[in-house]
């Protein structure tokens, strides 16, 4: 086993916001809080939250209850009691719960919390607990409910769930598996390599997604057998018994409304002038939250009333403030207030982000500063490729790195044939576009000569020419790719491991073929290679060193 790093630099799909972020901060500094390589900033935020009080028994409580559901071990347990000494802070990150787990960086991202907790205990000498924000209001379902996985010819298939016990429009917290979760099990299963850790890998599986169970509720089970034993501690934000720890959040909300919406907006402005998108779309009416009622329904200021933005539907001001109030319960955070509610619950001394969440965290100063509080560390999540054995060779053979594999499938097909043409043809070929050249250089003055107006014709002729030499190179390239018909399906193999449909590994498939092909070890090997937050990516070379 290896490791290498890429500067992000030299990755396409990275965003000028998250390059000029992990390279570049100073340009993003008046966005941000804290400088993340500043070791300083860290005891700051931690004192920061010391003298901030937490609801730290009622959490505890709430959380204990949350993770012995989803099967906790002794280690979780332990980091959760932690939570109470008034001296703990914690490092957070979170994503929405997809199923089977959702794509790679879930884990990564689970994985760069333990480590940055980990050395920021030992650096800050306090208890340092690390927390996963499970995001099960969230409405997207569509991005939930499937998978993508190579089948065992590299392949892409897209394995999706069906056979929900809930309506459409809800919400993985209110989701129920069916009794169709065997098939889809089978369907995945059936994608994978039949090896000697399939078979434990499928009993947990199965174990965590069964018949009506929620799909929030069997990720976290999934979760918690993959990392509990390292203390991950999963925060389920649905939970009615969090809602009224945060209840003054979300009645100040209703109360200001639309005060949030103009804040985003107005860092949105500054971002743009700056040379940035704005991640967050805010309305000059908006509401940072949600109300709960049959959906998540979206909520919008109107002349000091409240409208339901789906329907229309009036709801007077002094009943949703009562309503806010009195059940709690009965709001959800956008994705702009998600982070207060988090940071209002928790001593948040930093999050771990993605790049599109870091985005997000740009807009979002202004806003913590008007609730009053405190802004975490905003750290990038590791980000990660997995270089099998087999790939690793084709990358050699063909001499291409990882961003080579950004390119258009036909684009680089072709560079990697022409770059195969003998280097007699490409060069005799251009001598001859040379030649030519020369030649119809001299008859052009010799012809001009005779009638000035031929000069044309004689430059349309060595056109015509130079047109049947660059035929005859790309009859030559084409012959090649016939040829190569096995390097074609190799290169096609190459970047369906790499880079299915064009995106980063990390984004599209999600742990199981690793798991499936290498064992539990493979998250050992994953955490070794961590101490903290993602500066550069690493491709991780797998090898005999992978095995238990």
């Amino acid at each position: 086993m290896s490791i290498a790093s890429l500067d992000f630099q030299q990755l396409p799909s990275a965003s000028p916001l998250f390059r000029d972020y992990v390279g570049r901060f100073e340009r993003l500094a008046p966005f941000f809080a804290h400088d993340p390589r500043d070791p300083a900033a860290y005891r700051r935020q931690a004192d920061a939250c010391a003298g901030r009080a937490y609801p730290r028994a009622a959490v505890g409580a709430a959380l204990a209850a949350q993770n012995r559901r989803f099967g906790a071990p002794e280690a979780v347990l332990k980091n959760i009691a932690l939570l109470e000494r008034p001296e703990c802070v914690v490092v957070c990150t979170g994503q929405q719960t997809g199923l089977f787990g959702g794509p790679l960086f879930t884990l990564y991202k689970a994985c760069t919390a333990l480590a940055l907790a980990t050395r920021l205990h030992a650096d800050l000498g306090r208890p340092v607990v690390p927390l996963f924000w499970m995001a099960s209001e969230d409405h997207d379902v569509a991005e939930a409910d499937h998978v993508l996985l190579p089948d065992r010819t590299g392949a892409l298939v897209t394995v999706r769930h069906q056979g929900w016990d809930s309506p459409d429009g809800f919400m993985p917290a209110n989701l129920r598996l069916g009794p169709g979760i065997a098939d889809t099990l089978a369907r995945a299963r059936a994608c994978l390599p039949e090896t000697e850790f399939l078979p434990e890998l499928w009993r947990a599986l199965g174990e965590a997604y069964t018949p009506g169970v929620t799909l929030s509720e069997a990720f976290g089970r999934w979760m918690t057998h993959l990392l509990g034993r390292f203390g991950l501690v999963l925060v389920d934000g649905a939970d009615p018994r969090l809602k009224p720890l945060a209840g003054r959040l979300f009645q100040q909300e209703i109360a200001e409304a639309p005060r949030a919406s103009r804040c985003i907006l107005a860092a949105s402005d500054a971002l743009r002038a700056a040379g940035y998108p704005a991640q967050i779309e805010a309305r000059p009416d908006g509401v940072c939250c949600f109300l709960l009622q049959g959906g998540r329904r979206p909520l919008v200021e109107d002349g000091g009333a409240f409208r339901l933005r789906d329907s229309g539907e009036a709801i007077p001001a002094a009943d949703l403030a009562r309503l806010a109030q009195d059940s709690p319960e009965r709001f959800s955070p956008n994705v702009a207030l998600r982070p207060i509610v988090q940071d209002t619950l928790f001593p948040t001394l930093a999050y771990i982000a993605g790049p599109g969440e870091l985005a997000y965290f740009a807009q979002l100063g202004g806003l913590y500063e008007a609730v009053g509080v405190p802004m975490p560390l905003i750290l990038p999540r590791a980000s990660f490729t997995l270089l099998e054995p087999r790939m690793a060779a084709l990358l050699e053979r063909f001499h291409l790195g990882l961003p080579d594999l950004s390119r258009e499938p036909e684009q680089l097909a072709s560079a990697l044939f022409r770059a195969q043409l003998p280097p007699d043809l490409e060069r005799t070929l251009a001598q001859a576009r040379q030649r030519v050249d020369e030649i119809f250089r001299e008859v052009g003055d010799v012809i001009a000569a005779v009638d000035p107006t031929l000069r044309a014709t004689v430059g349309q002729t060595a056109g015509h020419l130079k047109g049947h030499l660059e035929q005859l190179e790309k009859k030559a390239v084409q012959a090649i790719k016939r040829r190569e018909s096995e390097t074609r399906q190799q290169l096609t193999r190459l970047r369906q491991a790499l880079m299915p449909a064009g995106k980063p590994q990390e984004r599209v498939f999600p742990a199981l073929p690793f798991l499936a092909r290498f064992g539990p070890s493979l998250l050992d090997l994953v955490r070794r290679h961590l101490d903290g937050p993602g500066w550069t990516h690493g491709v991780i070379r797998l090898g005999e060193e992978t095995q238990p």
